[in-house]
């Protein structure tokens, strides 16, 4: 037995935090004189054998059924936990909808009732065998096949449940027991699924510290491990974790707190499963599914258990003589990218990195390309353009300072027709002479009572994109006049 050394309660099992307050729980010896319903009869038809364990919600008895005389086993809920009425009577009610659950690996509910003193239980099938989490610390990573065939069972027992309505919310090897086939044999061992609703039932009572969420900490979804709304992808994703503790032997997540070891589920990556353990690299396609349960986001993960147990039929087959054939890759979900090669909740809460930003803009924007010769062309055709406003503009200039009449001197200025860049490539042209015999020149000095004629502004040129180029401004080829004054 385990003990809280901070709230007393005591547990059994592989559990190393307790649920109520998130202490670290300690070894003690079981003592079965304190315990007064060993021994007794309860509702004179069930005789209390023997304790099989102890957990957050209750015990769990042995008990013989006195007029069938066949053996049960019996869930007593806690004792501080019965006194609220409302949460008694979920108990209840949660028995009596797994009991709605009619499949051959979840277990079966046979019974429910109250003690003399008001505290509710149920009676449900005895399982002999082993608990999943005893398998894996005693014997370390599953061989492939057998974890495939219990992963098999496991799925179509939540596809059952999750289409009644019901959500496991506390999903762990130790509520995985293995019930050997004939001679100890694995090749026909069935699964059950036990405690069905017992995160939903204790994780709802008052005497659950404020910002402990009821349930075993290494495999809580991230939504669940922060308090979000959980639906039925909160199994999927606890079902990852089971996958990848089968077949490396540990779980992805390890710290020393309660805390420590959800903030790793809402924040932290975990590693590949090959990346870990040398018994995982033969794992192919089993590896990318396992990581795909695991995804942050429930979005990300397997809508449903009916489509993670397709998944495992696709890629697993077993051979005429009996070996499992692993396909390499996962084909179903290539177009969709592994979930260690996209952004997780981590990288949305933390500001991303030089290279990150990189990678997201590459990613987005298209590629830069050499400019087209169409563009060098339109270019072009805008300068000769502009070369023949000019020639215009110099004419029309030169015809009203050779016929001015007036005989006050003004002060000259010089009006700036071309740029000299662009005198420089304007073709020969021959101007003719003004009434006044000058000359053709750039520059036309008025006489006197001639108004001074300003060129107009230009206005800069409008760029036309072709077809394809969406998203690309002028500066890509340059702008002819920029640098033209």
């Amino acid at each position: 037995m385990k003990l809280c050394g901070s709230c007393g309660h005591r547990f059994s099992g592989e559990a190393m935090f307790c649920p109520f307050d998130g202490a670290k729980l300690e070894k003690v010896a079981y003592d079965p004189l304190g315990d007064p319903l060993l021994g007794s009869t309860v509702d004179g038809r069930y005789e209390v054998m023997e304790l099989l364990g102890e957990g957050g919600m209750g015990r769990v008895y042995e008990v013989r059924h006195v007029a069938l005389d066949r053996r049960f086993a019996m869930k007593v809920l806690r004792r501080d936990l019965a006194r609220d009425e409302e949460l008694a009577a979920r108990f209840i009610q949660e028995a009596k909808a797994t009991a709605s659950v009619r499949h051959p690996n979840v277990v079966e509910i046979t019974d429910f009732g109250r003690m003399p003193d008001g505290v509710p239980y149920f009676v449900m099938e005895l399982l002999v065998g082993e608990t999943l989490g005893h398998v894996i610390k005693s014997g370390g990573p599953i061989p492939s096949k057998r974890a495939v065939r219990i992963l098999k069972q496991v799925t179509s027992a939540l596809a059952a449940a999750h289409t009644a309505g019901i959500v496991h919310r506390d999903l762990k090897p130790d509520n995985v027991f293995l019930i050997g086939g004939a001679a100890g044999s694995t090749a026909r061992e069935d699964v059950r699924l036990v405690d069905f609703g017992a995160a939903k039932i204790v994780g709802s009572s008052r005497v659950t510290r404020a910002g402990i969420v009821f349930g075993t900490p290494h495999y809580m979804s991230p939504e669940q491990a922060s308090g979000q709304p959980v639906d039925h992808r909160a199994d999927v994703y606890a079902l990852g974790i089971i996958m990848y503790e089968m077949f490396t032997g540990r779980v992805p997540f390890e710290a020393d707190t309660y805390m420590g070891v959800l903030t790793q589920h809402m924040f932290v990556q975990p590693p590949r499963p090959s990346q870990v353990s040398a018994a995982a690299r033969e794992l192919g396609a089993l590896e990318e599914i396992t990581m795909v349960c695991l995804a942050k986001k429930p979005e990300d993960r397997y809508p449903s258990m009916t489509d993670l147990s397709t998944a495992l039929d696709e890629v697993v087959q077993v051979r005429s003589d009996g070996r499992v054939q692993i396909a390499a890759h996962l084909e179903s979900r290539a177009s969709k990218p592994p979930p260690s090669l996209r952004y997780r909740m981590a990288d949305e809460l933390e500001p991303p990195t030089l290279a990150e930003m990189r990678v997201a803009i590459d990613s987005v924007l298209p590629p830069r390309r050499v400019i087209p010769w169409a563009w060098l062309g339109g270019a072009a055709a805008l300068v000769v353009a502009g070369l023949a406003t000019c020639v215009v503009i110099e004419r029309r200039s030169s015809a009203p300072a050779a016929e001015a009449t007036s005989a006050t001197p003004v002060p000259t200025t010089s009006v700036p027709i071309a740029t000299a860049s662009v005198a420089a490539t304007a073709p020969p042209t021959t101007a003719a002479p003004s009434s006044a015999g000058a000359p053709p020149s750039a520059s036309v000095e008025p006489t006197a009572g001639a108004p001074a004629y300003v060129v107009p502004a230009r206005k800069p040129p409008v760029s036309k994109k072709p077809a394809g180029q969406a998203g690309r401004g002028i500066d890509d080829v340059g702008d002819p006049f920029a640098n033209k004054h």
